[in-house]
């Protein structure tokens, strides 16, 4: 309670004279980590266009990438004058490089508003002027995603999130929140050797007892993956989820159910038990369309598309154990990841129950 006590008296003295330094609300660091293992014209074009709108927000934009040496260079060249752009400190050694990356920016950020965001995240002017004016009132701001466009495989995604959000207190995990820079210092870093950094990180600041604003209602644009980038993800999600067993239990007892139910009540019983499990995905979908305003960003076609979820997470969930038992973790930027979370995640489950 003392530590606790002191860490949010420095937090406050920091506030006031860094408020008194640097003055508008719209003044924030965006940063971006990010690595490729080849370049992209195409991408680094549309980040660029990005970058610009962010920097007439108001933001320094700040991209830490983790690129080889030919990729790096191409990308410099790509964003010479709408970004800083910067290599990722070794001396920080995760497994995780984009946690290597985020410390980095941390560093080396120039403002105390920190806007930390994946590379499909898409903020526009009046989003970042509210998230740095919720950093007046709290230490941490975690919003949610939704995404756009909607090819069919983004509406499962979409319905996954969904479901997120009528089952979890905090509902969807987003690929986005916002900071300030001397809470991450105050609170140190956090277990870089996961593949779930961003929940990780968050639970982190929440362990060291800072303020967290989970904004449900505040919804930024996430762009929906391509079908291959969609494809890859699938796995990592549900190896990411191992931890919450009772989760991986239900998505791993699905198929052993269903052909339970054919082996001993033919195709009728087949049948029913699939109509059971569609009904209560798209119930649950169809309670998190209703929770606060996530009908204005999920249309309602959203809802029907989460029994494929279901179904494609109950496969995913065998193919991720194959990765932990064959492989003993989950390949990730080039390296193998064994656990999905970490020290933090555990510490806020015990304390409330999540």
């Amino acid at each position: 309670m003392r530590k606790t006590a002191s860490r949010l008296h420095s937090q406050k003295t920091f506030r006031r004279r860094f408020i008194g330094v640097q003055g508008t609300l719209g003044r924030c660091t965006y940063l971006l980590p990010i690595r490729r293992r080849v370049f992209s014209e195409t991408e680094a074009e549309a980040l660029a266009d990005y970058f610009k709108t962010v920097q007439a927000a108001g933001c320094e934009v700040l991209v830490i990438d983790g690129s080889p040496p030919p990729v790096f260079a191409a990308h410099t060249r790509a964003w010479s004058g709408v970004c800083r752009h910067e290599p990722v400190e070794r001396r920080f050694g995760y497994l995780n490089d984009k946690v290597n990356g985020i410390h980095t920016g941390v560093e080396l950020a120039t403002h105390d508003r920190i806007i930390l965001a994946d590379d499909d995240i898409r903020y526009d002017p009046r989003q970042v002027a509210e998230i740095c004016g919720r950093l007046e009132r709290h230490d941490v701001v975690r919003p949610q995603n939704f995404l756009q466009p909607l090819p069919w495989w983004a509406l499962m995604e979409a319905s996954r999130m969904l479901i997120n959000r009528a089952t979890l207190r905090a509902a969807d995990y987003p690929g986005t929140c916002a900071f300030r820079r001397e809470a991450m210092l105050l609170a140190g870093e956090y277990d870089g050797d996961v593949l779930f950094d961003n929940e990780e990180m968050i639970r982190h600041f929440a362990r060291e007892g800072f303020s967290i604003e989970y904004a449900n209602d505040f919804f930024v644009r996430k762009n929906a993956p391509a079908f291959r980038k969609w494809l890859e993800q699938r796995a990592r999600q549900a190896y990411e989820d191992f931890p919450l067993r009772a989760k991986t239990i239900l998505f791993a007892s699905i198929l052993p159910l269903a052909l339970a139910a054919g082996a001993l009540g033919g195709v009728r019983a087949l049948c029913f038990f699939g109509a059971a499990i569609g009904a209560a995905s798209v119930t649950l979908a169809t309670l998190g369309r209703a929770r606060g305003e996530a009908r204005e960003f999920f249309p309602w076609r959203v809802c029907a598309f989460a029994p494929l979820w279901i179904f494609e997470r109950a496969l995913s969930t065998y193919w991720a154990m194959g990765w932990y038992f064959l492989r003993g973790g989950y390949p990730f930027g080039g390296r193998l990841l064994r656990k999905g979370v970490g020290r933090d995640w555990f510490a806020q489950a015990q304390s409330r129950g999540a």
